[in-house]
């Protein structure tokens, strides 16, 4: 997937506008899309490519998820 179409996806999933997608964002997605993953879980799952370990996912680190 090409960054600017990942940069497109992370515009989509940023509520709050500040350019990183955090845990309630990425829950909200999930839920909309009927995968039912526990707060708990999706803040692991965000831990696993958090580099800077603020807790949310910005444009390299969801390049990364993207591209496993």
């Amino acid at each position: 997937m090409s960054k600017e179409l990942v940069k497109k996806l992370l515009q989509q999933l940023d509520k709050n506008g500040d350019g990183k997608i955090d845990v309630n964002e990425l829950k909200m997605f999930l839920d909309r899309e009927k995968w039912p993953v526990s707060r708990e879980k999706v803040l692991d799952f965000i831990k696993l490519y958090d580099r800077n370990q603020d807790e949310m996912l910005d444009l390299d680190e969801l390049c990364t998820v993207l591209a496993e």
